[in-house]
């Protein structure tokens, strides 16, 4: 039976797919600086497993020497590695690549990490991509903006996720009022989008993309989250014929221009009306949120399943319904500060369509609201016959959807002790 070095970020659904599997030896491996993710429960019920903590903080090639006696101690000889993590990609690929595993080189690791390399090679392989630059200072962005005219553009870090630490720049006062210093090497600016962003979620294999699934969403994620519109991913099982190529092939330029071989993608585009496909970001792992499941459920497979027999080397089972299903899950509204009163999961699960859902927000606890993409107090799953039935359906929920909470500095102050 062959050996999978996994890395484990955190408890996924990934995760319990692999824990399942009987057809390959696990060995997992965290990091001193993760572990702080995973239950009492979760690990308990690992503790028979191969896992191997590595110390996130010590000298990489001494980690490799110490995991490589671990496993001659073991008596294991590993055959493949798989990594979803896109926090510790970096990190896990240069592991798995000092330990002789095929994983993804040092350029790859830039390529699907830094912004303004990974938009650089999409303009080298003619994949449209907005206009971008370097930003190293202030000076630098104010410089930017002008030359475009002071029209709408955008600052992020250059290797951050979930929308984390982009700003919208209209006016002199939002550049002041970024709230982190820009230091070289560390940011870029774009120009605002206008396009209607979706995104795209492949498989791929050998260097082969053997399906996209596409995903419609009603706004943009990260000013969605910010303002509380209606946040919401659905499974489009029929691509728009305006559409200027397919998801599937559109994907394979890509995976083509940067060498990638095994794994799964998620990017962001954004469409135009003339059906033009502009690329915004790609991570090299599963979508986060719920697009698994979306995907999964509207298709009839195991994605996690496919991922690890990618990883294996194996076929991936990719037969689908014969009549597909429109599913979706919007992300409930969110507010910060002590709750007053939330919506009863009771009453959401009542809605019509509705499949699923959670709510995270509790009475008399304070909610914190994250400013990125995946900020929610809950979710729910929905199911309709079309796009636009699931999206009546899903802006009733986001209507009637309440959390009342209460800001009173004393308060908040007592509950944080």
């Amino acid at each position: 039976m062959k050996n999978l070095l996994y890395f484990e970020e955190c408890e996924t659904k990934l995760s319990h797919a692999l824990l399942n599997r009987t057809d390959i030896n696990l060995i997992i491996i965290r990091t001193t600086k993760n572990m702080k993710f995973f239950s009492k429960e979760y690990l308990e019920k690992t503790k028979n497993c191969n896992c191997y903590i590595i110390d996130y903080y010590n000298e990489l090639p001494q980690e490799v020497e110490k995991f490589k006696k671990w496993l001659k101690n073991k008596n294991i000889k590993l055959d493949y590695f798989l990594n979803d993590s896109e926090y510790y990609l970096e990190f896990s690929n240069n592991f798995a690549r000092q330990i002789g595993l095929n994983a993804l080189s040092e350029k790859q690791v830039k390529l699907v990490r830094d912004k303004v390399i990974m938009k650089q090679e999409f303009i080298i392989n003619g994949i449209k991509t907005t206009n971008f630059r370097a930003i190293q200072n202030k000076k630098e962005l104010i410089d930017y903006w002008i030359e475009n005219e002071r029209c709408p553009i955008v600052i992020k870090p250059r290797s951050e996720m979930n929308s984390k630490g982009v700003y919208k720049i209209e006016s002199f006062d939002d550049i002041d009022k970024i709230p982190y210093e820009i230091v070289p090497n560390k940011y870029m600016a774009e120009i605002f989008c206008y396009g209607h962003e979706w995104s795209i979620e492949s498989l791929v294999q050998n260097g082969k993309v053997l399906d996209s699934y596409l995903s419609y969403l009603p706004n943009a994620s990260i000013w969605a989250s910010i303002e509380n519109k209606l946040h919401a991913h659905i499974s489009c099982i029929n691509q728009p014929d305006y559409f200027e190529m397919k998801p599937k092939d559109y994907i394979q330029k890509i995976v083509d221009a940067f060498g990638l071989l095994n794994g799964a993608m998620t990017i962001e585009i954004f469409v135009m009306e003339n059906g033009k496909m502009i690329a915004g970001e790609l991570g090299w792992r599963l979508p986060g949120g719920m697009a698994c499941e979306n995907h999964s459920m509207s298709y009839g497979f195991d994605i996690w399943n496919a991922l690890i027999d990618i990883a294996v080397g194996k076929i991936p089972n990719l037969k689908y319904y014969k009549n597909k299903k429109y599913i979706g899950n919007i992300k409930l509204a969110n507010l910060e500060g002590i709750v007053q009163y939330v919506t009863p999961i009771e009453e959401l699960l009542n809605y019509a369509g509705v499949i699923d859902g959670q709510v995270f927000a509790k009475i008399g606890q304070y909610q914190t609201k994250r400013r990125v993409g995946s900020d929610s107090s809950g979710w729910i799953q929905v199911e309709g016959t079309s796009i636009n039935d699931i999206l009546q359906k899903m802006q009733i929920i986001h209507n009637n959807y309440k959390i009342i909470i209460d800001n009173d500095s004393n308060k908040v102050r007592r509950l944080k002790r």
